[in-house]
Parts: structure tokens; C-alpha cells; sequence
């Protein structure tokens, strides 16, 4: 039933619209066009935009009738990410020659991350229409800014969505994959502030921020914590003559944690360590943590892991539940009530000059979505 010709052109034809992040006017305006044409509700989430204001467009949503034996179905949501990656303007993509793949020219990535997932869901829909199959309601899903903190995810207008059960259509690998569980996410930044002085003539009057910085480092945990949770310094930053003692050292990191407890712990050291230090040296640390993803763990018998596995083990493949680290959609829609998994589109090297579309893997993971929404 899939147009495999069809499915790769609206491929080709939604990576050629820019959408790098906060620009995702020109994708919101082609599927708000593409499904009012085709008679659906489609709304534009006005209150994502109020609240991810850099961006210009908000997210979208539409709304698709059930139909058949299934139209008294609880909703479902299929959903995508609009946003791309840099460099991710001009995209100019080609089929391989032997037809498996698509692939940028190497000057941009393709952007299958996650225009793979939106060319996925329009398929589905135009299968479902063409073959009058029967189906719940649906509600498709499509997301701003989720490359740059799962922005429009967690700002999604509830009150627009009456699905409670979602498929985000982001991942990698084939049929059968799903990823069940992600991470808290902690941003720490601050600075340290110590006392300026001349190096040569009266050091012992100033106080080093960078060496209060290093005291601090030295005696924090990184990297691998446990099995759950991992801590990273990105950026320490004192930039001063060499005869200054420097006054100011600022710095930022992350923590991740799969366990709550374990990465609320984790935080508290590192706060604790940094502050610790500045006590001995007497300076002064000001800081600020945000935290951007919220952890989750399905487990077997919540209501979107048993649909999948049950379509799974209907069509004979391998399911497998992944936990990733990294953050997906899903930690915004968690957040907001929605139980969400996310399944494979087809794309792999995501974000890298090197991405490329799995055709057939593209087409397989499809079909499985199908089976999804009409079993």
C-alpha cells in the first residue's frame, strides 16, 4: 500500500525547506497548507510560540477523524520535530546510485532528523485516505525547536491534543525499535569571582578565580558517575593578561542521569564542591541550573510499550525497548501527561555532514506505523 515513490519525494521536497532552529515558518506553512487542503482541522499552537518566543512559527497540529470499525478508539498522536541541526540551509539532496540511500551534496546535513519522521506521518495519512482503511482518531503532531532543548515539546498546548498515547517518529534503526527511557538533563553555568590584583607586585592580595576554579575540579566527580548518571565540564573560561591576577573565571557543564535521585545527588556535589571552594579561597560563586529533560522509564505494561509490542509480535519482529541518554521529544510530552515512545524513521548519522536516509529501512519503519494505527 505504501507509494514508495511518493513517500521519497515528499522526503526530498520537505529537506529543501529550511528549518534550521527558532526558523521553522517555511515547513509549519507547508503542512498547515498541505493537510487544510486535504479538508483537516489544523490549528498552529499559538501558545508554544508565546512561550519559545525566538521562534517564528509554533507548533502544529492536526486533527484526523477515526474511521470504521476503529473511529471510537482513543487517539492517537503521531508526531515529529520540524527543526533541523546546522548547517541545515540550502540542503540539495540526491538519491545513491544504487538507490539505497539519500544523501546530501556534503556541504549541509540532510535533515532525515527529523524530516524522515514528517515524510513518515504524511505517507501514513495518504495511505489511511487512499485505501479508506479503518482507524481511532488521530492527531498528528509536529513540534518546533526540539534540537535546541525539546522547546516545543514541553510548551505543547495541552488543551489542543486529546490523545493521551504517542508515537514520536525520530529514531534510528529498523522495524521493532523503540526507545523507552531517557535522561534527566542539568545545565549548571555560573561564574567564579574572585579579587584582581598585579601578579608580580602583590599577588597575595588578589584571590584567583581560576584557581579556586581548579581546587573545585579537582575535588568534583566526573565523567562516569554510575550506571545512571554522568557529569561533563564543557567550558572554563578565564581570559586575562598573565600578569593579572584573574578575577573572573566562568565555566559551564552538564549532568545526566537516567535515576532521579541519582542525578539530584550528583547536583548537590557539584554545587556543594564548587561552593566548598570558594569558601577556602574566600571568593564568591554565583551560579544557575536549568534543567531541560526530565527523566522516564516505561515499563512493560504502560499502555503505548503494550500497543507496540503487541503489533510487534502480530508481524513477527524483534522488538526491542532502548534507553538513550540523549533527549527525544518524548521528555516533553512525559512531562505534559503524554505517555510517548520513540520509534525509527529511517535516518542515520543524524546531525553529521554524513547523515543519510535508509531507504528501505525509511519505508519499513512506515509500514510498521501503519500496522499501528489501523490493528
Amino acid at each position: 500500500m505504501i507509494n514508495k515513490e511518493r513517500a521519497i519525494n515528499k522526503f526530498l521536497e520537505l529537506v529543501q525547506i529550511d528549518s534550521v532552529s527558532y526558523h521553522e515558518r517555511g515547513v509549519a506553512d507547508y503542512l498547515i497548507n498541505y493537510f487544510s487542503e486535504l479538508g483537516y482541522e489544523v490549528l498552529e499552537d499559538k501558545l508554544s510560540n508565546e512561550k519559545v518566543p525566538l521562534s517564528n512559527a509554533g507548533n502544529v497540529i492536526v486533527k484526523i477523524p477515526g474511521k470504521g470499525a476503529l473511529a471510537n478508539q482513543e487517539t492517537l498522536i503521531l508526531e515529529a520535530h520540524m527543526d533541523t541541526v546546522e548547517p541545515g540551509n540550502g540542503i540539495k539532496p540526491s538519491i545513491t546510485e544504487d538507490g539505497k540511500y539519500v544523501v546530501s551534496d556534503g556541504t549541509t546535513i540532510l535533515g532525515a532528523d527529523d524530516k524522515a519522521g514528517i515524510a513518515q506521518i504524511l505517507e501514513v495519512e495518504a495511505v489511511l485516505r487512499e485505501n479508506d482503511l479503518s482507524h481511532p482518531p488521530l492527531e498528528f503532531l509536529f513540534t518546533i525547536c526540539e534540537e535546541v532543548g525539546i522547546l516545543g515539546a514541553f510548551a505543547v498546548d495541552t488543551e489542543l491534543l486529546a490523545g493521551k498515547v504517542a508515537f514520536v517518529l525520530d529514531g534510528k534503526g529498523g522495524p521493532g525499535t523503540a526507545i523507552i527511557g531517557g535522561p534527566d538533563y542539568y545545565d549548571v553555568s555560573g561564574k567564579i569571582i574572585g579579587k584582581a590584583a598585579h601578579a608580580g607586585i602583590a599577588p597575595d592580595s588578589g584571590i584567583s578565580s581560576i584557581q579556586v576554579m581548579a581546587e573545585a575540579i579537582s575535588n568534583m566527580n566526573l565523567l562516569k558517575i554510575d550506571e545512571n548518571t554522568t557529569t561533563n565540564i564543557g567550558k572554563v573560561i578565564c581570559d586575562y593578561p598573565t600578569n593579572v591576577v584573574p578575577e573572573i573565571t566562568t565555566f559551564a557543564m552538564e549532568i545526566r542521569s537516567l535515576d532521579h535521585e541519582s542525578g539530584k545527588k550528583q547536583l548537590n556535589h557539584v554545587i556543594e564542591t564548587l561552593q566548598k571552594a570558594a569558601d577556602k579561597f574566600d571568593a564568591k560563586l554565583e551560579y544557575d541550573v536549568d534543567q531541560s529533560l526530565y527523566a522516564y522509564h516505561h515499563e512493560d505494561d504502560n499502555p503505548v510499550i503494550k500497543r507496540f509490542k503487541e503489533m510487534c509480535k502480530r508481524h513477527n519482529l524483534n522488538y526491542q525497548g532502548l534507553v538513550m541518554r540523549g533527549g527525544t521529544d518524548v521528555s516533553g510530552l512525559t512531562f505534559n501527561g503524554i505517555d510517548a515512545i520513540v520509534l525509527a524513521a529511517g535516518g542515520a548519522n543524524g546531525h553529521e555532514l554524513q547523515e543519510r536516509l535508509i531507504i528501505d529501512e525509511f519505508l519499513e519503519n512506515t509500514q510498521q506505523v501503519i500496522w499501528l494505527v489501523t490493528e
